[in-house]
């Protein structure tokens, strides 16, 4: 047995000073040898995406603040891992986020909240434009206008709730709100609400589901087979053993059976309503098959849904903190919409110079997708300033790092709407929607949403804050 001992511990120790050589050519290609090894930036962070790890999910969601550590200390453009640049410069936003030329999304970053073939992950340029072609048209400002009877219907449900706990009463609005998006996108998604807004105390939402998957979306991000294998596991055996991600899975199951319902006509709501069910559509659109299955469908479902009741919800609850906090400027909206009428419509909301500066600091500071966005210009070399970025380089830019620029909007942690009416060119930095070919494509669902929104419950409701201060 000795000489197959030896003989083992030598092949192991082969192995080892193998892999040792392997790591430390790859180390010093890395550093060294890269075409991005130009780039300033950390050392530690060229060398590995581990560098990434620790910042984001050991130090959970800290990747995007400390990155912003990295511009203070080396400048605009920096290399940020192995493969990716970043850029801090509000003017560059518009170059890299661009509808002129094409931009493949980053694969290392498509599946961060757990879809995989919905629109906004495809990495494709072109297979992106055929996915985001099938919807497009239900978002339009045209279809929008349509839909906003809908919007106010459910806008007057959430005034009765409240009004219903106005002697005093403790009221969570961040679940209020995300109860009032989640039914207004599922009324348009699928032609059928969840109805979300009659649960007591707004209990019942799709709250826990979305902080769930947010929670764990940077380790799918270092790891994809973390949201495999949540698909695969049986649910008893994840209620059992991880409770806590239940909501995931339940709701990824829950978009797919809704596509079956409506692909087998069992859901004949589209029949019955007089706005477009934009599933029912799809489906019978004249898409190819194969991007018409359930599981895909269910991702894009998954992803509007996420999408509709996120940001929205949020920069709604946003809006009521800084009403709450500045009893002014709700008194002021409501001046400026009494002398116009008291109009309702969205289009004519938007024309009020005050109410619409209040809608856009909101959303600023609300900061919509706060995590980087990359992408890869496949067909030519980027340039920024002095430096020539190789092609299908991954490229990112932060949202927050524009919304919350000093220079742009001095005092930027205030609120302070009137900056919007000062200043009209600050528009060109309205970037929590992001810009260019993959721009979201609910901008006009969320901007009608938070118009008749604003005007109807702040119109109605004075609000305090419960436990709480503006310190906070």
């Amino acid at each position: 047995m000795a000489p197959l001992l030896i003989t083992s511990a030598s092949h192991f120790g082969t192995a080892v000073v193998l892999l040792l050589a392997y790591t430390a050519c790859i180390a010093i290609y890395r550093v060294l040898l890269s075409p991005l090894a130009k780039f300033p930036g950390p050392k530690i962070a060229a060398l590995s995406t581990w560098y990434e790890f620790y910042h984001d999910v050991v130090q959970p969601g800290k990747f995007t603040t400390h990155i912003q550590d990295l511009h203070r200390r080396y400048g605009p453009i920096i290399r940020i891992s192995p493969t990716e640049l970043h850029i801090d410069d509000p003017s560059y936003f518009d170059t890299l986020y661009t509808r002129a030329g094409r931009r493949d999304k980053y694969d290392f970053m498509a599946g961060r909240f757990g879809f995989s073939t919905d629109s906004f992950s495809t990495s494709p340029h072109e297979l992106h434009k055929i996915r985001r072609k099938a919807l497009s048209p239900f978002f339009a400002a045209s279809k929008i206008v349509e839909f906003e009877s809908v919007i106010k219907t459910k806008v007057d449900d959430l005034c009765r709730k409240l009004a219903a706990s106005a002697d005093g009463e403790v009221v969570k609005l961040d679940r209020a709100f995300v109860a009032l998006t989640t039914d207004t996108i599922t009324q348009y998604a699928f032609g059928e609400s969840y109805d979300h807004l009659d649960s007591p105390g707004f209990e019942k939402t799709l709250y826990e589901a979305f902080r769930t998957i947010h929670s764990v979306g940077a380790l799918g991000q270092q790891f994809p087979s973390v949201f495999k294998m949540l698909n695969a596991l049986p649910l008893w055996f994840v209620k059992a053993t991880q409770p806590e991600i239940m909501p995931i899975v339940t709701l990824r199951q829950s978009m797919r059976a809704r596509i079956a319902e409506i692909r087998a006509g069992s859901n004949d709501t589209a029949t019955k309503i007089d706005h477009a069910n934009i599933f029912y559509e799809v489906i019978h659109s004249d898409l190819p098959d194969s991007e018409k299955t359930d599981t895909r469908l269910g991702d894009e479902a998954q992803l509007m849904v996420a999408a509709g009741l996120i940001t929205t919800s949020w920069a709604l609850a946003v809006a009521a903190f800084h009403f709450a906090c500045k009893p002014d400027i709700p008194a002021r909206m409501r001046a400026e919409l009494a002398a116009a009428g008291w109009p309702s419509g969205w289009q004519k909301l938007e024309k009020l110079p005050f109410l619409n500066a209040c809608v856009l600091e909101s959303v600023r500071l609300s900061h919509g997708v706060v995590t980087r966005d990359p992408r890869l210009a496949p067909d030519t070399e980027l340039k920024y300033g002095e430096w020539t970025i190789p092609r299908n380089t991954p490229v990112s830019m932060t949202t927050v790092d524009v919304l919350m620029n000093a220079d742009l909007f001095p005092e930027p942690t205030s609120f302070i709407p009137e900056r919007w009416m000062e200043k009209p060119e600050l528009q060109r930095y309205f970037v929590a929607f992001g810009k260019g070919s993959r721009q979201c494509l609910g901008i006009n669902l969320a901007l009608a949403e938070l118009h008749i929104a604003i005007a109807q419950v702040f119109a109605r409701f004075d609000f305090e804050l419960f436990e709480t201060e503006e310190s906070d």
